[in-house]
């Protein structure tokens, strides 16, 4: 695989990127609606996500298969990102009212559903492993940035940490994760019909999360002003690039470089949109945010990332 990430990433990211343009036509020819991508994806969210990790878990030793500073270093990769935005969204002195906006669109990514279709495609189950505990990190990163940006610039309101804790903890991808890690460490057996049923379970979410994507993307509206496409440049373009670049000057493998960058370079999460409207900021900005970096990280990872990592090998 690090010989050949340019014909690997090209090869597995088309069908997932073909499903995301299928979900797109079913929904402009109305085979799909609304309702079916709002349920659908807290289906995914909720219940798919979750029983494809635990299952994923069970059997694996998350340790074997990665070191413990590629986790670290995306962590670190995370906080100097919205460090930066942060830092920006000063300088280009933008009125409190977008800085949050700004800030989370520059940092949160869709790596439960972008980044895990595509490493899993490209790896299988080592990819669902290791996605699985990137995913998680995400999760619990995600949630307290963008609580504390959004707050900073929130008239009237504080960070709750005790709400905070209380959203990371239910996060269905943590638990997901955690309960996979847990039973596989106690060795608790679980029925051979449970662990099928749980992978044919687990087995359909990618594919209807991709669906998902490609039906919202059908009815966005792709304007942005001049500081969300700044963040959207951040997001899938200079971090990914400049990160993987770090990683590859700490020594990093090539093989771990190509999760790196795909995991940092995913393209505005679904959730930015629903943090963002919760804290009164400007929810149409992100929404149309989100579908013009699902098209541009798209189009990043398949003509930016393998030239970058044959370079950097």
């Amino acid at each position: 695989m690090e010989t050949s990430a340019f014909t690997a990433i090209l090869d597995v990211s088309a069908p997932v990127l073909l499903l995301i343009v299928v979900g797109a036509f079913l929904r402009a020819r109305r085979v799909i609606d609304d309702s079916f991508i709002s349920s659908g994806s807290r289906f995914v969210f909720a219940v798919g996500m979750p029983t494809l990790l635990f299952f994923s878990m069970l059997g694996a030793n998350p340790g074997s298969l990665m070191s413990w500073q590629m986790p670290v270093y995306f962590a670190l990769g995370i906080l100097l990102t919205f460090g930066f935005a942060w830092w920006l969204s000063g300088r280009l002195k933008m009125p409190d009212s977008e800085r949050g906006v700004f800030i989370q669109i520059a940092f949160r990514g869709n790596t439960g559903v972008f980044s895990l279709a595509l490493v899993v495609n490209m790896f299988g189950e080592e990819g669902v492993v290791i996605g699985g505990v990137l995913a998680s990190i995400t999760s619990v990163l995600f949630n307290i940035l963008a609580e504390i940006a959004l707050s900073r610039y929130q008239a009237n309101h504080d960070v709750s940490i005790k709400q905070l804790l209380s959203t990371i903890v239910r996060n269905p991808m943590i638990v997901g994760v955690v309960a996979g890690i847990v039973v596989n460490f106690v060795g608790l057996p679980i029925p051979s019909q449970v662990v099928t049923a749980g992978k044919y379970l687990g087995g359909v979410t990618l594919p209807l999360a991709l669906l998902c994507i490609g039906g919202s993307l059908a009815t966005s509206r792709f304007v942005l002003s001049k500081t969300v496409g700044v963040a959207i440049a951040i997001k899938v373009l200079i971090s990914p690039i400049i990160l993987t670049c770090g990683a590859a000057l700490l020594g990093f493998t090539e093989h771990e470089q190509l999760y790196l960058f795909l995991f940092f370079g995913a393209p505005v999460a679904a959730s930015a949109y629903v943090v963002s409207v919760a804290h009164g900021s400007d929810g149409k900005q992100t929404a149309n945010a989100i579908a013009t970096s699902t098209l541009l990280g798209s189009l990043v990872i398949v003509a930016i990332a393998p030239p970058l990592l044959a370079w950097l090998s």
